[in-house]
């Protein structure tokens, strides 16, 4: 059988044409650093690695979740040990000073005077916010109908079932002490929380905000103050509110204090006042603890999701981008082979007659 030099020219030419297409495949392929530059390359790793695309973007807005809930954690944790020092502050009275009979009253009220701005900074506390959010409140305000709207507030009770809101606890003082004079002697001021709801809220019951942290995991950005506080249900105005049963210690302290009695006497329940600083310290170091464990479980769950995000990468970059070195020695193969079937094409013994029999 003869093997004209047509035959040779067309078949020469075919896997000229072959070896062209892969050139221009690791042409692109270096030039993108990518292997499959359109899903019709290799339909199964494509949807492979859109699969993959898909999960890591969701791994990082989980991890994204976690930071932020880590940061007001955080923040929290410190308003309630800033919290805790204070009471701590209200202790160290309730030993050094308010517990001593030896005290006159001038000392005593001296005494109530500070216990009082102890109380005023703890108010301010509570109030405080992070990311205009407040720290220490069921609710998520971004922008509440009343700008100076704060969940806990300072309130007057005058003894007769009349409240008047006050600014601080230092005007809430006088005016009891006003009360007082005026001959109102069960008038008292207390802190109130008002558990006041928004449309941003995503769990009436708890009155929590929670995100997303994991597939069918949630976590709240802000806890229920119940978890921190002891609170009594209350009605102002027709409106429900929750009194603060730390602040309610407090102004039994400044009252005993100020009628010359003594914190060392024993209530009809038997306890002092230094019992009572004990337990609600004792309730704000679980609270504190609490939030340790929740952001130690973050802590857990952040290297979990790194972890999860090298491994996916990991996998995604495998089928989808280039191997740079491989594919610079197949590229150099290919372009060896097409440069030398071009001489062997430049070669051929030019076209005879017998072509044409």
């Amino acid at each position: 059988m003869r093997i004209t030099s047509s035959y040779q020219y067309e078949r020469s030419v075919q896997t000229m044409q072959t070896l062209l297409g892969k050139l221009t495949d690791f042409q692109d392929q270096l030039s993108t650093l990518k292997q499959i530059q359109k899903p019709s390359d290799s339909p199964l790793d494509s949807a492979l690695v859109m699969n993959w695309k898909a999960y890591g973007v969701q791994v990082d807005r989980w991890q994204n979740n976690i930071k932020e809930i880590e940061n007001r954690y955080s923040y929290t944790e410190q308003n309630l040990t800033h919290v805790k020092d204070l009471m701590l502050n209200v202790r160290d009275l309730v030993i050094r000073g308010g517990g001593s009979d030896a005290l006159g009253p001038d000392e005593k009220e001296a005494v109530s005077k500070q216990m009082v701005q102890q109380a005023e900074e703890m108010l301010s506390a509570l109030n405080a916010k992070y990311g205009g959010r407040f720290v220490l409140a069921n609710a998520e305000v971004t922008n509440p109908a009343d700008p100076s709207w704060k969940p806990f507030k300072v309130v007057v009770d005058d003894g007769t079932g009349s409240y008047v809101f006050k600014d601080s606890i230092s005007q809430a003082e006088e005016a009891v002490e006003q009360n007082h004079a005026d001959g109102k002697t069960d008038s008292k001021w207390m802190v109130v929380f008002e558990p006041k709801e928004f449309s941003e809220l995503s769990d009436s019951d708890k009155k929590t905000v929670s995100v997303e942290i994991g597939s069918h995991t949630t976590m709240p950005q802000v806890l229920a103050v119940e978890d921190y506080f002891t609170l009594k249900p209350i009605t102002i105005d027709g409106n429900n509110y929750h009194t603060v049963d730390m602040f309610d210690k407090l102004y039994g302290f400044v009252n005993t204090l100020k009628n010359g009695g003594s914190l060392a006497s024993a209530d009809n329940t038997g306890k002092t006042g230094l019992d009572y600083t004990d337990e609600i310290l004792d309730k704000l170091t679980d609270s504190i603890a609490s939030i340790g464990a929740r952001v130690q479980r973050l802590d857990t769950m952040t290297s979990f999701y790194n972890n999860v995000s090298t491994n996916v990468e990991s996998l995604r970059s495998s089928y989808e981008d280039a191997d740079l070195a491989k594919t610079y020695t197949e590229y150099t193969k290919f372009n060896t082979s097409y440069q030398s079937l071009l001489k062997v094409i430049a070669s051929i013994t030019p076209l005879s007659l017998v072509n044409y029999l």
